[in-house]
């Protein structure tokens, strides 16, 4: 086997290690946009964050440092709620109309989880999503 072919394995194996232990990998593309929505419920309550550009599960939002983290809001007025500590400028959003977003400030990188709840026109919704900032 060829120096750069077990160079390549091992890289790949490294990663794959990494991957299934649970530590991140380091941020290569900072400054990305994270578009996510809400699924409500009859009475409004928000029942899961997904991602918009193709409706997948986003109670766990991996970002990096500069990114930017975009709720699109429709129906009642919605708040995002950062309990204790905020990855974004911000520690409660306001109530908005349209959208919610904030840039992930620098030093949040490698802090444990930034759990958030969403008030729906004021009312807390039972539901614990996070924000996870990479390094």
């Amino acid at each position: 086997m060829s120096i750069a072919r077990m160079t390549t394995a091992f890289a790949l194996s490294l990663l794959a290690a990494q991957l299934a232990s649970g530590v991140a990998v380091a941020c290569d593309n900072p400054g990305k946009t994270h578009a996510l929505k809400f699924k409500v419920n009859d009475d409004g309550c928000v029942l899961k964050v997904k991602k918009e550009s193709d409706g997948a599960d986003a109670d766990e939002v991996r970002v990096c440092e500069t990114d930017v983290v975009k709720w699109r809001v429709t129906g009642k007025a919605k708040s995002i709620v950062f309990d204790g500590a905020s990855p974004l400028e911000w520690l409660d959003s306001g109530f908005k109309d349209q959208k919610i977003e904030g840039t992930v400030q620098a030093g949040t990188a490698g802090k444990p989880p930034f759990k958030y709840s969403i008030k729906v026109d004021g009312m807390d919704c039972v539901l614990d999503p996070k924000i996870i900032v990479d390094p």
